[in-house]
């Protein structure tokens, strides 16, 4: 219950990062890491774990967690002391990358402004290399990632038993 007034504490205070009333359900938890688990093997790093809900099912692929809120990090390094937990911005983490990667992104970016300064990120990494693959959930319709030039780009899941419902596209 802790993580949940938390989370609304977060989302009152800036909804645009944070993008949902509640962390994302196990429903979606269990659809990305299906989407995941269906992937080359790669490092995974997941941008924006906040309070771990869908870090508790890619866990045993022992993901790298990024999370720029100091309160999630605290929570994250509490709830998974076996995990690398990076609390830093997404940004400066991915210029960091010097190895094939897959990311697992936890940020919705539909009227996200992090989506700008993102894209041509990933479109880096991917250019290079880097980026093996990506896995990331949005509650429109359309495309989030449209603007990364990667070779596949398919909606995998919808995720009806979420609040928002969302889908689950995968990148490679």
């Amino acid at each position: 219950m802790r993580k949940k007034i938390l989370f609304l504490k977060k989302y009152l205070k800036n909804p645009q990062t944070v993008g949902s009333v509640i962390p994302s359900s196990v429903f979606l938890g269990k659809a990305i890491y299906e989407s995941v688990k269906e992937l080359d093997v790669a490092t995974v790093i997941e941008i924006g774990a906040g309070t771990g809900a869908l870090t508790q099912h890619i866990a045993s692929l022992n993901p790298v967690l990024v999370e720029i809120d100091t309160e999630f990090c605290a929570l994250l390094k509490q709830k998974y002391p076996h995990l690398n937990v990076v609390n830093s911005c997404a940004l400066e983490q991915l210029k960091k990358i010097n190895e094939r990667v897959g990311l697992v992104v936890s940020i919705p970016l539909i009227n996200n402004p992090f989506k700008l300064s993102f894209i041509p990120l990933l479109n880096d990494l991917y250019s290079k290399g880097l980026l093996k693959w990506c896995v990331i959930f949005t509650y429109g319709l359309t495309d989030p990632l449209g603007e990364v030039n990667f070779e596949s780009k398919k909606r995998k899941r919808f995720v009806l038993q979420n609040i928002p419902p969302a889908h689950v596209w995968v990148y490679s």
